[in-house]
């Protein structure tokens, strides 16, 4: 009789424990594929992510060997980013957390913005609580703030334009990323970061006599994270066909859903801010550290308020150095995020032509 009751109760608790594991498994099985669903929506972020992160988090080897997600531009997915987000805690978007806890800080149109560089900004006193001295003429009547204008132009940068040998070469390793209303990836070119690419080397043939080739290959549909080895062998092939450009530039859309961390106002006009992208473990590091620093002195003199941040995003390796390897004049540069317009993605191209043509044809 003892020995039936031990084992009993040995049943009832190995039943009461795999219900528990199971009911468990089914609870983590959904809230992952809701989150994914979730995070594809706000952030862009592709559809295999998920399954490549499963596999990374259970197959270590795999991860070593085939796919450091950690290590990867436009990584939006971890499982540790992805259970924070799950109970409301958005690493990216520390605002939200402060909001939550302080209801001071909740949105609203007074108070908003936590930006990148962890500062709060874009607080709004009332017009009694600040003293004014200006006799500056260029007012904006609206408020009584005056407003600075930059020149976005420099004619003395124009040079005749010769297509026989290209300066520039644009190309796209994720091809589809697309902006707003039309979506986080679009096939259109005409909707996706090649009319972002368009804008740019019209803005730099027509108004500095810089010659471009601008690449449309879409290297990212067919196996993402294959992106950056698909758009190396787009690249080769320029290479051996032209030899070294003066600039080669991967033109990305970043993922950031804050549009007030990504949205700059200039001049007027709302335009997608820009950052770069590089691997500090390629060999040509310095070399092409070299070009970007002197568009972001130009930026930061001409157009302040246009980079996120102090304008660079840096990665020890990424994914193939993200091709900054095969030359010395190569950056990846990231071009609004999934909330600005595809026309202020666009706006923001005159600012960098003006910041590529100081460093082409104002050397001395």
């Amino acid at each position: 009789m003892i020995n039936k009751g031990i084992n009993h109760e040995k049943n009832s608790f190995t039943l009461i424990l795999g219900l528990t594991i199971m009911i468990f498994s089914i609870y983590m099985f959904f809230s992952f594929f809701n989150l994914q669903k979730t995070q594809q929506r706000l952030t862009g972020s592709k559809g295999n992510m998920f399954y490549v992160q499963m596999v990374n988090y259970v197959m270590p080897i795999v991860k070593v060997t085939n796919f450091d997600e950690e290590d990867m531009a436009e990584s939006t997915f971890s499982l540790k980013s992805g259970l924070l987000n799950y109970i409301g805690i958005n690493l990216r978007s520390p605002d939200e957390i402060l909001k939550k806890e302080i209801s001071y800080f909740k949105e609203d149109n007074n108070y908003v913005a936590y930006n990148v560089d962890n500062r709060i900004s874009d607080f709004n006193l009332k017009d009694s609580d600040i003293t004014k001295t200006s006799t500056d003429n260029n007012v904006n009547k609206d408020n009584n703030e005056p407003k600075q204008i930059f020149q976005i132009y420099n004619p003395q940068l124009k040079k005749n334009l010769d297509n026989s040998k290209p300066e520039i070469l644009i190309y796209h390793s994720h091809t589809t990323e697309s902006y707003g209303q039309y979506g986080p990836d679009n096939l259109d070119p005409t909707k996706n970061v090649c009319a972002v690419g368009d804008e740019l080397a019209k803005e730099l043939s027509n108004n500095y006599g810089i010659s471009v080739i601008h690449d449309t290959t879409i290297h990212n549909v067919l196996a993402y994270n294959k992106s950056y080895q698909r758009s190396g062998e787009t690249l080769d092939k320029y290479l051996k066909k032209y030899g070294d450009f003066k600039m080669i530039i991967d033109i990305h859309r970043d993922s950031d859903p804050n549009k007030a961390n990504v949205t700059a106002n200039i001049n007027g006009e709302n335009v997608a801010k820009i950052m770069f992208v590089m691997a500090r473990k390629n060999p040509h590091f310095d070399k092409n550290m070299l070009i970007v620093n002197s568009m972001l002195n130009t930026a930061k003199k001409n157009f302040p308020g246009l980079t996120i941040g102090n304008g660079i995003y840096y990665y020890d390796y990424g994914m193939n150095f993200f091709n900054q390897a095969k030359s010395n004049n190569a950056f990846l540069l990231e071009i609004g995020s999934t909330p600005n317009s595809l026309d202020e993605s666009k706006a923001s191209s005159k600012y960098i032509a003006r910041m590529i043509a100081e460093y082409l044809n104002g050397k001395k």
